[in-house]
């Protein structure tokens, strides 16, 4: 095979590759990544067509002319390239210095596009300002076949030599900010940075090689330029699916994410932003858009936190449930997801559980728990404390006339503001559950036998099993409790405590499925205090000895709760009932009884 056949093969190799490259550039998504990979594919694509030009012009100079200025243009089109990069690496350049980079690249290609124009010949004679102005890029230009490869001799003039010193100058300046990066950014990915920089420097490299060829011997003896294209397309096609070096943003579904209610940030290999959704702005409202391609502890103060710090290096989740994050008033629990293989993370997804509620919970957990063992009742202004001492008086009525009741009452209670509390934290009735709500919870609680008081003592204490006439008036206590709740509380000016109590004392043996008494409401049409009453109520008559039945144990009683799930009682109630089982077994070791509301 001779040597015009081996460059003829290597030229069309390198077209493939860079036409190859160009198609997959242009179907990749829309991204900084994309416009840096799709200049590049163009300055190899129109490159390599002029080198493809020239081994095959043969003896035709007119297309030996016209394929070496598209070697030439094709590699100046690399300095948009280089442009690019520094945009994509954040480096700022001053706008004229763009200006002066422009005016320099325009005349540099008009000077390779004309060197061979007859028209500015014909404008004057040869001694005129157009015809010197035609051989500021060469001199003068003639056409050689050297060992059947066809060769464009030209006489070099100042014009060149510019061109050369602004390849070399671009060059240059590249990789100061190659090592400048690497050195200045610990987070820097290396590897893609490295990739970048021999694909867009080892075409060049190879230009310079050749020159050095032809000045040495006087012709091209090996397609550098080609082969240099050839590496560096096939190393483009690995940065692209090897290294997904388009896909961060891909990774994480930005339609998705963007409407997810907690602030969310996507990363890139080297911790930089390079997506935030709506939440994360509005949750840090001195954050614009701006910050995207900084370092996220750079771009977000309150981010700059070791635990964030931990979950990158290790690119997981760290056992570090109370570490938070402070914004103003609000408490976040961060966390992470890696995007892309464990071994070449492309980027990480952290967003932050809103937990506030929580912290703060956790916070005064200890005081909390201090001051309802001692005491068990909420501070109130004076209106309450009245309404709380009617409460305590209706609640020692009940107790003096059915004694199964003492204990039972303040422990209910105490079971019910906990649960409604956990509830809240739970958000699981977030139109319906506040502070407020947890607190009359705690307060009406005591309220939901008061229609004992009615029953006679005997069937109160009977020590067999009821009759069912005796069921029937038993039964009788719950409708019996909401008049009286209604006829002593009319004058509350909260009425919202009021019907909440009458709820709790009308409905708290109403069963899920509907059939409980005194209504068979079922589902959602049983109150919702009424519900979280159920569940207290039947746990402590369950582990509290009754005249007719010995106590049974947490554990069993538990199981009886559990077991009646979706038929007794609200599943969701009951889930929240186990989360807080800790603090029921406190209370029900700590509240005997003996205690009084």
């Amino acid at each position: 095979m001779d040597i015009l056949a081996v460059e003829q093969l290597i030229t069309n190799f390198s077209v493939f590759l860079s036409v190859l490259c160009l198609v997959i550039a242009v179907m990749q998504p829309a991204s900084p990544e994309q416009k840096l990979i799709m200049s590049y594919a163009v300055f190899s694509l129109v490159t390599c067509i002029g080198y493809l030009g020239i081994v095959y012009s043969e003896s035709s100079l007119r297309l030996l002319v016209y394929a070496t200025k598209c070697k030439y243009i094709g590699s100046l089109s690399v300095s948009i390239t280089f442009i690019l990069l520094l945009r994509y690496l954040h480096i700022h350049v001053p706008k004229w210095l763009y200006g002066l980079f422009g005016i320099v690249l325009v005349f540099l290609m008009m000077q390779i596009l004309t060197f061979d124009s007859p028209a500015l010949a014909r404008l004057s004679d040869p001694c005129s300002w157009f015809a010197f102005m035609r051989r500021w890029m060469f001199k003068d230009y003639y056409a050689e076949v050297i060992h059947g490869i066809p060769y464009l001799h030209k006489v070099n003039n100042w014009g060149h030599y510019l061109y050369v010193g602004f390849l070399l100058s671009y060059m240059i300046i590249y990789t100061i900010i190659h090592i400048r990066t690497i050195r200045h950014n610990l987070s820097v990915d290396i590897p893609n940075l490295s990739f970048l920089y021999i694909i867009i420097m080892l075409p060049a490299l190879c230009y310079l090689a050749e020159k050095i060829f032809i000045q040495a011997i006087g012709y091209e003896a090996v397609p550098l330029v080609p082969i240099g294209f050839d590496i560096s397309n096939i190393m483009f096609l690995y940065l692209i699916y090897g290294r997904k070096f388009c896909n961060v943003d891909a990774l994480a579904n930005p339609a998705v994410f963007d409407a997810i209610s907690t602030p969310a940030f996507v990363l890139d290999s080297r911790y930089r932003i390079t997506n935030i959704n709506k939440k994360a702005f509005e949750v840090f409202t001195e954050v614009t858009e701006e910050e995207i391609g900084k370092h996220l502890f750079e771009a977000v103060d309150q981010m700059n936190v070791p635990i964030i710090d931990a979950m990158l290096k290790v690119g997981t989740q760290v056992d570090a449930e109370n570490e938070y994050i402070m914004v103003g008033d609000n408490a976040f629990h961060p966390r992470i997801r890696m995007l892309g293989p464990k071994r070449n993370p492309q980027g990480y997804v952290i967003w932050l559980e809103d937990v506030t509620l929580l912290h703060d919970y956790k916070q005064n957990l200890e005081f909390e728990v201090a001051k309802k063992t001692e005491e068990l009742q909420f501070t109130a202004d004076k209106m309450r404390a009245m309404r709380d001492q009617m409460v305590i008086g209706f609640s020692a009525i009940a107790e003096r006339h059915d004694l199964s009741s003492k204990g039972h009452l303040r422990r209910t209670a105490n079971y019910t503001e906990a649960i409604a509390f956990e509830l809240m934290i739970e958000k699981k009735f977030p139109e319906q559950i506040d502070f407020s709500y947890v607190e009359r919870m705690a307060q009406i609680a005591p309220l939901h036998d008061i229609g004992k008081i009615y029953i006679d003592r005997a069937i109160l204490n009977k020590m067999g099993k009821l009759t069912d006439e005796e069921r029937r008036i038993m039964e009788r206590h719950t409708i019996m409790g909401a008049q009286f709740i209604d006829k002593t509380m009319k004058e509350n000016v909260d009425q919202q405590y009021v019907q909440m109590a009458k709820d709790v004392a009308c409905a708290h043996h109403e069963w899920w499925d509907g059939t409980g008494y005194p209504n068979h409401l079922c589902g959602n049409a049983i109150p919702l205090c009424a519900r979280i009453m159920a569940v207290a109520d039947v746990f402590d008559a369950l582990v509290t000895e009754r005249p007719y039945k010995k106590a049974f144990s947490v554990s069993e009683a538990y199981d009886i709760i559990r077991k009646g799930s979706g038929s007794h009682f609200d599943p969701r109630i009951v889930d929240a009932f186990e989360a807080i089982r800790s603090q029921v077994e406190e209370i029900q070791m700590v509240v005997d009884d003996n205690s009084s509301i």
